[in-house]
């Protein structure tokens, strides 16, 4: 678990030290989003097979989806409410949305 932690890391420092000091072409550069992207897909895909293959997830998937729902509805309320109260403690200016165009 450690080595692979730090085989991230590692592999992580070394683009960051090839980008930094342009040994990438910028045409790769360009292209990176793309790469990210199919990359990403490919991740989730290896996780969704690997999720589907483990019983004991797929017979409590209604108790994840429920927990899962729970969570989510919880944080975003929180967002909300502290956004809320943080905005009207710390904003004073009562024509915020506007300006002087409006």
């Amino acid at each position: 678990m450690v080595f692979r932690v730090l085989l991230y890391f590692g592999i992580l420092t070394v683009g960051w030290l090839l980008s930094s000091r342009g040994a990438i072409h910028e045409n790769i550069m360009k292209k990176i989003s793309i790469i990210q992207t199919v990359i990403l897909f490919g991740l989730i895909y290896i996780m969704g097979v690997n999720i589907g293959m483990d019983e004991q997830i797929i017979s409590s998937i209604g108790q994840i989806g429920i927990m899962a729902a729970v969570f989510a509805l919880t944080t975003a309320s929180l967002s909300i409410l502290f956004v809320y109260f943080a905005r009207k403690r710390l904003i004073t200016d009562k024509n915020i949305t506007g300006g002087k165009n409006d």
